[in-house]
């Protein structure tokens, strides 16, 4: 009959002085693998989603030749083209920024737009919608 390991090993870690205490290694390794892995899907999971909802989106910056040719009317009328997001003004009104759905409409809709008002503007810029939220908060640290 072959020596059975199983039936005297309580006996033998009594002699030898083995305890078993706290966790084995495999649990101890898969919590922390758990807690590295749902850390790093708490921190990046909402940038992801916040950047799928913002891909599609550039603004363009517009300075207005005469700041009184700006009303409310045109204001409306700009947020009815397809694809415009949201209209901001600067505070002296001299600037205007366009947020566009790139996908849908151009800065060439938006111009053709303007000139057919007879509203004289120049584009001073066209910037990714994510990139000009970073340069805001950038800004307003200084």
């Amino acid at each position: 009959m072959a020596y059975n390991f199983e039936k005297y090993r309580d006996k033998r870690e009594k002699v030898l002085g083995v305890k078993k205490r706290g966790l084995n290694f495999g649990a101890l390794a898969t919590i922390v693998s758990l807690v590295i892995i749902l850390g790093l899907g708490i921190v990046i999971v909402p940038k992801s989603i916040a950047y799928f909802n913002t891909r599609h989106l550039d603004d363009a910056i517009y300075k207005l030749q005469n700041a009184a040719a700006l009303s409310q009317e045109l204001i409306s009328s700009i947020q009815d083209i397809a694809g415009v997001k949201s209209v901001d003004m600067d505070s002296n009104s001299s600037r205007i920024v366009i947020t566009f759905d790139k996908s849908i409409t151009s800065t060439h809709d938006i111009n053709a737009f303007f000139t057919q008002k007879d509203v004289q503007t120049v584009l001073l810029n066209e910037v990714s919608h994510h990139n000009r939220l970073k340069t805001l908060e950038k800004e307003s640290k200084f």
